[in-house]
C-alpha cells in the first residue's frame, strides 16, 4: 500500500563505484543501488533522501546519532551502531575466492514497515536486474540496453563483474581522498567546501574555547527562486550570501559553502550572541537581493557547541534541521537549545512510531460537544484524537499533528478520524439517536488531493446513517498552491452533492479569509478561538458582528469554538451565533464517555416527544 510520502533519511556509501557513490557535479548519491532505492521509493510511496550527500563516508556517525532510518553499500563484515535486526542482503558477489554479500542495514529508528517493504521489493529483483543495473551505472553517461545472451549469463556475469570492480573501488577511494585533501575550496563561492569546514571543527574541537563556537546554517531555497525568476537568479543569491557573510564575518570565524546552502562556525559568547549576528547576516542577504525574498527562502539554524556536543555531523544535522524548521514555520531564525534537541529527538520518534501507531489502534476518538446558543441544548460534537503511545503516555493533538501536517502523513490519520467518526454515527443511528451531527476534521492538503472524494465516500457507504449529520471540517494550517485551490473547489462541490457538509475552521485568522467565502460554497463556519477572546473589545465586537452577519446573509451558519467565559457567550449570543463549543459547556470526552452522555441527553426527549405524539 502507498506509505503517503513517508520520509526516509539514508546514509550512503560515497566510495563504492559503480554500486554506489558520490557524484560531485550532481552533489547526489548515484550508482546500482541509488537506483534500486529510488525505484523502490516511488513504487511503495516514500520519500527517500539521502542524508547530506558528501565526498566523506559518514556512516558510522549518522548511526552512532540515529540520525538516518537506513545504511547504504555496506559489505559483510559492516557493523554499525543502533542498527536492527539482521541486515537485508541485496545481493552476493565473490571475488579472489571471497564471498561477500551487498546489504542495507536498518536503525533502531525505521519505521516497521520499511523491513518488510524493502524485503519484499528486494526479493523480487534477480541477481540478472543486478547485473544490468550495475552495467548500466559504469556506463551513466550512456546507458546500455543489455543484450539478450548475456542476462542469462546472470550470477556469473554479476561475479566477474564484481570481482573486477574491487581493485577499481580502491583505486578510486585512494583518487578521492588525494582530490579531498587538495581540495579545501568550494569552486562557485570562494568559501571553505564542507572538508574544509570539517578540519576547522576538528582544530577546535579539544579547545576550551569550543564552548565559544556555533555552527550557522543558512539555508537558501534556490529551488523556488529558481522557479520563480530563473537560475541565474537562483546562483545570483548564492554568490550574494556568501559576500554577505564574507563581510559580516570576524578572523577566529569559518565560513563554508555546503550543496545550496551556507554555513558559519562562529565564535561568539552564547548561543544567542550567534543568532542575532545570523538575523543581521539574513536580513542583509534578504535586503540587498533583485527580487523579494521571505522567511521561506532565507533562513537560518544556529547550534551552540556545549561541551557533550563535539561531533561535527551533529552540530551540522542540528543546526541544519533548525533553518528548516525556521523556513517551515517562516519565522526566520531558530537558535536551537537543549530542549529543541529533545523535541527534535521526539519529533522522529513520534513519525517513525506514527504507522505503528495506526496499526494497533493506538489513536483513540474523542468528542467535544457544540451547545445551541440559545438553550444551551447539545446538538453536535466535533471528532478529535489522542494518541496513547505506548511509551510516552496520552498525547494532546499538539504534539503530533502539526508534525504529521509537515512531514506529509496527516492524510492517513485523517481518513482514520473519518472511520471513526462514522462508526460512532452509526452506532448512535442503531440507538435511534437521529439528529447529533459530528463535524471530522480534515487538513487542507488531504482535503485538495485528487482521490479525495473517492476515498471520503467509500468510508462514509461502509457505514449506515444519515449523512447530513456528517460535517467534514477544513482546517486552515498549510497555504496551498494555485492547482490545489482548483482542486479543493471541486472537491467540495462533489461532498457537497453526495449529500455531506463543508465548514472552515478556525475561520478570520491564518489562511482563511473573505476570499474563501468568495471562492467556496461552504454550508458554514468556525470562528477561531482568537476572535472569540476579543470579543470584550470594541474593535472585536465591531468584527465580530461585520463577519456573522456577512455569514448569515449568504445563508451560512455560524459556531464559535474555544468559548470559555459568560462574557463571551452573551457577546456571541448578541450577534446570532448559531452553535458554541468550549471549556465552559464541556471537555473532549473519551468515545465510551461521550456515547454514554449523548444517550442521556437526547434519547428522554425523544422518547417523551414519542409518548405526547401517541397519547
Amino acid at each position: 500500500m502507498p506509505r503517503d510520502g513517508t520520509i526516509i533519511y539514508v546514509a550512503g556509501n560515497p566510495s563504492c563505484y559503480p554500486l554506489e557513490y558520490y557524484d560531485a557535479r550532481s552533489q547526489t548519491y548515484q550508482g546500482a543501488i541509488a537506483d534500486f532505492l529510488g525505484a523502490f521509493a516511488q513504487e511503495y510511496g516514500y520519500d527517500l533522501r539521502y542524508l547530506s550527500p558528501g565526498a566523506e563516508d559518514r556512516r558510522e556517525s549518522f548511526a552512532e546519532n540515529q540520525q538516518v532510518d537506513l545504511i547504504s553499500g555496506c559489505d559483510s563484515q559492516s557493523r554499525y551502531a543502533h542498527t536492527s535486526g539482521d541486515p537485508l542482503v541485496l545481493f552476493f558477489t565473490e571475488a579472489q575466492g571471497e564471498t561477500s554479500a551487498c546489504q542495507l542495514w536498518l536503525t533502531e529508528v525505521a519505521p516497521d514497515m520499511l523491513r518488510s517493504d524493502l524485503s519484499e521489493y528486494a526479493a523480487r529483483t534477480s541477481q540478472a536486474e543486478w547485473t544490468g543495473a550495475v552495467l548500466k551505472a559504469l556506463d551513466s553517461t550512456a546507458p546500455r540496453t543489455v543484450p539478450p545472451g548475456a542476462i542469462w549469463a546472470g550470477t556469473g556475469l554479476i561475479l566477474l563483474l564484481v570481482a573486477g570492480l574491487t581493485a577499481a573501488v580502491l583505486r578510486l577511494r585512494r583518487v578521492k581522498r588525494r582530490a579531498g585533501l587538495a581540495r579545501k575550496t568550494d569552486a562557485r563561492t570562494g568559501l571553505e567546501n564542507e572538508e574544509g569546514l570539517r578540519q576547522a571543527f576538528a582544530r577546535i574541537a579539544g579547545d576550551q574555547s569550543r564552548a565559544f563556537y556555533s555552527v550557522v546554517w543558512v539555508h537558501l531555497n534556490l529551488d523556488r527562486v529558481g522557479e520563480l525568476w530563473g537560475q541565474d537568479q537562483a546562483q545570483a543569491l548564492l554568490l550574494h550570501g556568501a559576500q554577505v557573510m564574507r563581510e559580516a564575518a570576524e578572523t577566529p570565524d569559518t565560513l563554508a559553502a555546503v550543496g545550496q546552502d551556507l554555513l558559519a562556525l562562529k565564535r561568539a559568547p552564547a548561543g544567542e550572541a550567534a543568532l542575532r549576528w545570523a538575523e543581521g547576516v539574513v536580513a542583509r542577504i534578504r535586503a540587498g537581493f533583485d527580487n523579494p525574498l521571505g522567511a521561506q527562502d532565507v533562513a537560518v539554524g544556529v547550534f551552540p557547541l556545549e561541551t557533550e556536543f563535539l561531533d561535527c555531523e551533529h552540530a551540522m544535522f542540528h543546526a541544519r534541521q533548525s533553518a528548516l524548521r525556521a523556513a517551515r514555520l517562516e519565522t526566520g531564525c531558530l537558535l536551537c537549545e537543549a530542549q529543541q534537541l529533545h523535541t527534535e529527538r521526539e519529533r522522529r520518534r513520534l513519525l517513525s512510531d506514527f504507522r505503528q501507531g495506526i496499526a494497533r489502534q493506538e489513536f483513540q476518538f474523542y468528542l467535544q460537544f457544540f451547545v445551541d446558543a440559545g438553550k444551551f441544548r447539545v446538538i453536535g460534537g466535533e471528532a478529535l484524537s489522542r494518541w496513547n503511545h505506548p511509551r510516552m503516555g496520552l498525547l494532546n493533538p499538539g504534539r503530533y499533528i502539526p508534525l504529521l501536517e509537515e512531514s506529509g502523513c496527516i492524510g492517513t490519520l485523517d481518513f482514520y478520524g473519518l472511520e471513526q467518526t462514522c462508526a460512532f454515527l452509526e452506532e448512535l443511528e442503531r440507538r435511534q439517536i437521529r439528529d447529533f451531527f459530528i463535524s471530522c476534521n480534515f487538513s487542507r492538503k488531504t482535503f485538495c488531493a485528487p482521490d479525495f472524494v473517492r476515498r471520503c465516500i467509500q468510508t462514509v457507504e461502509r457505514h449506515s446513517f444519515s449523512r447530513k449529520l456528517l460535517i467534514l471540517e477544513i482546517t486552515e494550517s498549510q497555504r496551498l498552491g494555485e492547482e490545489e485551490v482548483r482542486q479543493m473547489l471541486q472537491n467540495i462541490l462533489d461532498v457537497r452533492k453526495s449529500g455531506l457538509r463543508v465548514i472552515f475552521d478556525d475561520f478570520g485568522v491564518g489562511f482563511s479569509s473573505f476570499d474563501d467565502l468568495q471562492d467556496y460554497p461552504m454550508d458554514g463556519l468556525k470562528l477561531d478561538k482568537r476572535l472569540v477572546d476579543n470579543v470584550h473589545t470594541e474593535r472585536g465586537k465591531i468584527i465580530l458582528n461585520a463577519l456573522v452577519e456577512a455569514s448569515h446573509r449568504m445563508g451560512l451558519t455560524i459556531l464559535a469554538e474555544g468559548v470559555e467565559k459568560d462574557e463571551q457567550i452573551e457577546a456571541l449570543r448578541r450577534v446570532r451565533c448559531d452553535a458554541l463549543q468550549g471549556f465552559r459547556f464541556c471537555v473532549p470526552l473519551p468515545e465510551a464517555e461521550a456515547l454514554r452522555r449523548i444517550v442521556e441527553e437526547l434519547r428522554v426527549p425523544q422518547r417523551r416527544g414519542t409518548e405526547e405524539k401517541d397519547g
